[in-house]
């Protein structure tokens, strides 16, 4: 089952500019406040941790490693049932002191401008692999659609769209802690539809694949190696590393931080995500092991990861495939823009505004300073995106999905004693913030990000090598500040 490129294009175009409308009606008054203040809203939109890494990503890991992929789920529903402990607490500090960044919390914090700016660079390191990720995933998905050989035009012009979209959400508001209304509906909708799509595909699965609940149980009866293979890998490897590390990524990836803190105000909206958001996920991955076993059963050709794309195929459903191309797209997008919204803040706060201030201007110079801030921003978000297509690049292709994440989630674990020592460690300093950031991210650049993108090993790691990442030791590399 192939489609035309120019309809994939069409219907990647027509699904962001829905997303723009969200955005619009919503700032317009179109949609009711009920609806955009809903607690309800506020958790859907918590929903943008699910990318492309739990929509494709975790049926490729519950393939290899069985169980393990249920670790992106329990690791951040544990951070949020931690919430009166971990969360609440960031958001009075963020709340009262009008901050809206991880480095704006450890400058406030250390009085240190530099460990803003130190933590700026290492979130703009570690997010490079995660926005490669999302565009290696629709890239891919077009071309199994399509049967065309064009990823890195494919990848460009998703990148542009993204961009364009992105520059339209994020720069009518410059104030870091003003509430962009229609962001948080934009996300919101974004991930209701990923859930009710991957639900759709796992009710497709139980009763069209399979049969029904009977038959699916007479499937695994006779599969029992499949079931005994899922739960092998929980006795040993990465399982509890993969837990640290995606419990650290609701306080310290841009994406969460940024829809937790920066687009919140409400204590009670936190308490309602301390459970909501578990549940978000208990639902959404629910259809995993579903997908999984119906790629298994009608013995696709396509890689494990898109097995969702597939199911359309084997059942000669072309909505069906487009339906599940549209929740790629849609689980790629909300990461991919939020994630830009939020780094092109850091860096203006962080990067540019200092070097700029620092400069001593030879005659007055009158401008339009939120113009200026406005374009600059703009300039940013174009930078950022066509920096994490170059990356995209440079890999050429060669990564899976599994080792993507693993680089970009275990260089943001780097981040989180830094976070715990700032609610409960009142001793800690600047110097010791950021002598132990450049320590762990000195470790986890040459034993994870060298070999896996560059093929160079300074310290080898036998799991590490170019492209790829095994369960063989990589939590080796490990070492928090």
């Amino acid at each position: 089952m192939n489609f035309e490129l120019e309809h994939i294009l069409l219907v990647s175009f027509l699904y962001l500019l829905l997303l723009f409308l969200c955005a619009w009606a919503t700032d317009k008054g179109f949609i009711p406040k009920r609806i955009v203040n809903h607690p309800a809203t506020y958790v859907l939109s918590l929903g943008v941790y699910a990318s492309s890494w739990a929509y494709y990503g975790s049926i490729g890991v519950a393939h290899d490693d069985g169980y393990v992929f249920l670790s992106f789920y329990f690791g951040l529903s544990g951070a949020f049932l931690l919430a009166p402990v971990l969360l609440i607490p960031i958001l009075k500090i963020t709340s009262t002191y009008q901050l809206s960044s991880l480095p704006d919390l450890f400058a406030f914090r250390f009085r240190s401008p530099f460990a803003g700016t130190l933590t700026t660079l290492l979130l703009l390191c570690i997010t490079f692999p995660l926005l490669a990720l999302q565009i290696q995933a629709v890239s891919d998905s077009i071309s199994l659609l399509t049967n065309e050989r064009m990823s890195d035009q494919l990848a460009f012009g998703f990148c542009l769209l993204v961009a364009v979209l992105t520059i339209l959400l994020g720069t009518r508001h410059l104030a870091g802690r003003h509430q962009n209304d229609g962001l948080v509906v934009a996300i919101a909708f974004e991930s209701l539809l990923k859930l009710l799509i991957i639900a759709l595909l796992g009710g497709v699965v139980i009763y069209q694949i399979f049969g029904g609940f009977p038959e699916l149980n007479q499937w695994l009866e006779s599969n029992s190696q499949v079931i005994i293979g899922m739960n092998s890998h929980l006795e040993d490897g990465p399982w509890r590393t993969t837990l640290l590390m995606f419990f650290a990524s609701a306080v310290v990836m841009p994406h969460v931080f940024h829809m937790t803190f920066a687009e919140n105000r409400d204590i009670r909206r936190l308490f309602t995500a301390s459970w909501g958001l578990p549940f978000f996920l208990l639902l959404l991955s629910i259809s995993t092991p579903l997908i999984l076993w119906a790629g298994l059963k009608i013995n696709s050709n396509y890689p494990p990861e898109y097995f969702p794309l597939a199911i359309g195929a084997a059942l000669d459903n072309r909505l069906l495939t487009m339906i599940a191309y549209i929740g790629g797209l849609s689980a790629a997008s909300g990461l991919f823009i939020v994630t830009s919204l939020a780094l092109s803040s850091m860096l203006m706060n962080h990067v540019i505004l200092p070097v700029y201030q620092s400069r001593e201007p030879s005659a007055p110079v009158h401008i339009n300073i939120y113009r200026w801030l406005t374009n600059v921003k703009r300039l940013v978000i174009i930078g950022l995106i066509l920096s994490s297509y170059g990356f995209y690049r440079l890999l050429h292709n060669e990564v899976d999905m599994y080792s993507l994440s693993i680089v970009a989630y275990v260089g943001a674990l780097q981040l989180l004693p830094g976070t715990l020592a700032t609610l409960y460690w009142g001793s800690a300093n600047h110097k010791g913030l950021i002598a132990g950031l450049l320590t762990g991210s000195a470790v986890w650049f040459f034993t994870l990000m060298m070999p896996l993108t560059m093929g160079m090993e300074v310290f080898p790691i036998r799991s590490v090598h170019f492209g790829t990442i095994t369960n063989d030791g990589w939590y080796l590399g490990i070492v928090p500040e």
